[in-house]
């Protein structure tokens, strides 16, 4: 450029400039950079970071599509006005592009549900690195057991064919609703499918006899095949799905003010979309086209899901000391050992290497998260009625505890019994009513071992309600003493008939 004039220097390197920032800004919007890289372009045009969230196309990540005003990074949005970040929200239905995104450092932050989380965790894979940090929603109907009319129980599941993504959430779902009722996942067939989307198709086909799915592709397969019915839904369980955030330990140290600053916007973002319908209206506009649906199906997923607040991350990364209800640790850490049995994962990382809790103490410690962050209460029920004390059971386990002969007292022994069998059932499944049915076997007088059997079924409920802080009204006390014996012809001492039965019941 030796003879060139000076002015056409300075124009030339103007546009040579301005066309590098353009095209670094072009590809952090298109989410072929993230974090640090995409600083850079931030400060050509703006001194605010922006970082890159993946996500999938699910009414659980509306807060997060609210908060930016859409998909793409926006000066006008809630968190690059209140908060000084700018997020580049990409779609990453495609669930092993997402994982390559993060592990090429072409994304940021991704989600990421805790139970399925096991089988990508392995000791020897490639994501040793990546951290839980965020609790982003509980769902609460939003995934469902679709079963056709000859399947009616838990019980029922046995021996059947089963459309469902393994090593997902839904098969979570599957695997705690088989629990409840002493079934193992080798007792059934399992239909190896994609995703729901899949499985709901193969229900419509009558090509299994139950799916896992979600919602609304749930209520499709109940309007399409005659005599198909919701049996289990997260309405029911609903401490067993959850979505959360995981990123690069690396990123979380470098950036962790500027992560801090997302996860408090986030949660703002939550408790409106908790409390506030308008909001969640706005949000249905942005979510509808972000990702192409109605309104409708933002709205409606809305429903179906508990976002989370500064108080529920508390519980469950166990920084609350008086929380009894299920922690990430407990569900990372029981599913880890199913998954691992079933050879869906190899040597899974424990849960205190993969969580990082140490944003939700900062937020925690600085107070000052906006909006509603009291963590959800427990669950409370009204007094049941006479139909719901009759009503069938969708599952019923039987656990045997021992009393002393004529006592109703707990042993020792026989609360450990029940913490082993039972509670963790009771917590998961919080949304559904328990009936605790005492029976003895054929010995004795009739009438006394009704009134014993209910005096043992009242000291089991007595020990939840006090040890664990369950409702009173939740449960169904029934003493039924010798009946099942005597209906069975089998008289004398059997241990197989001095039996509690734990049955969840659906309203």
């Amino acid at each position: 450029m030796g003879n060139v004039r000076p002015w056409v220097k300075v124009f030339l390197t103007a546009l040579v400039i301005g066309g590098v920032a353009v095209g670094i800004m072009y590809l952090r919007d298109k989410g072929k950079i993230g974090g640090d890289s995409s600083n850079l372009a931030g400060g050509l045009f703006s001194k605010t970071p922006t970082y890159t969230i993946g996500v999938n196309t699910y009414a659980g990540f509306t807060p997060i599509v609210w908060l930016n005003g859409g998909l793409k990074p926006n000066d006008e949005s809630t968190i690059t006005k209140d908060y000084g970040v700018r997020l580049n929200i990409v779609i990453q239905d495609d669930f092993i592009a997402g994982r390559n995104g993060l592990k090429k450092g072409e994304i940021d932050m991704i989600y990421c549900t805790a139970d399925a989380l096991p089988t990508e965790m392995s000791e020897n894979g490639d994501m040793t690195d990546a951290r839980h940090f965020m609790l982003l929603n509980w769902s609460r109907g939003a995934d469902a057991i679709v079963v056709n009319k000859y399947i009616q129980t838990v019980a029922d599941l046995k021996g059947k064919k089963i459309a469902v993504a393994e090593g997902t959430a839904a098969h979570t779902l599957l695997i705690n609703t088989l629990e409840t009722n002493a079934i193992s996942p080798d007792e059934i067939t399992i239909v190896k499918v994609e995703n729901g989307i899949e499985a709901a198709q193969m229900f419509k086909a009558m090509q299994v006899d139950a799916c896992v799915t979600w919602s609304p592709d749930d209520i499709d397969c109940v309007e399409a095949v005659s005599g198909a019915k919701v049996l289990v839904s997260t309405k029911q369980a609903t401490h067993i799905i959850c979505d959360g955030l995981i990123a690069k330990e690396s990123f979380l140290d470098k950036n962790k003010a500027d992560v801090a600053k997302i996860v408090s916007a986030i949660l703002y973002a939550n408790s409106k979309m908790n409390d506030d319908p308008a909001a969640v209206a706005e949000a249905a506009k942005y979510f509808a086209k972000g990702f192409g649906t109605d309104e409708a199906f933002c709205i409606e997923g809305v429903r179906n899901i508990r976002f989370a607040t500064l108080g529920d991350e508390l519980d469950f990364y166990g920084l609350n000391n008086n929380y009894t209800g299920v922690k990430g640790d407990e569900l990372y850490s029981k599913m880890a050992r199913i998954y691992e049995s079933l050879k869906l994962t190899k040597k899974p990382l424990p849960w205190r290497r993969i969580s990082y809790p140490a944003i939700i103490e900062q937020l925690e410690k600085d107070g000052n998260v906006r909006g509603n962050q009291l963590a959800e209460g427990a669950t409370t029920f009204s007094k049941a009625s006479p139909e719901l004390e009759t009503k069938k059971a969708i599952s019923n386990k039987k656990v045997t505890i021992n009393f002393g002969v004529n006592q109703s007292n707990l042993t020792n022994d026989a609360r450990m019994t029940i913490d082993r069998e039972f509670v963790n059932i009771a917590k998961e499944f919080s949304g559904a009513r328990i009936r605790v049915e005492g029976n003895t076997d054929n010995t004795g007088d009739y009438n006394s071992n009704v009134a014993l059997s209910k005096r043992r079924a009242q000291a089991v409920v007595d020990y939840l309600i006090s040890e664990y802080g369950f409702d009173r009204n939740r449960f169904i006390v029934v003493g039924n003493g010798p009946k099942h014996a005597a209906n069975d012809g089998v008289t004398g001492s059997d241990i197989h008939y001095r039996t509690t039965d734990f049955q969840l019941i659906t309203e």
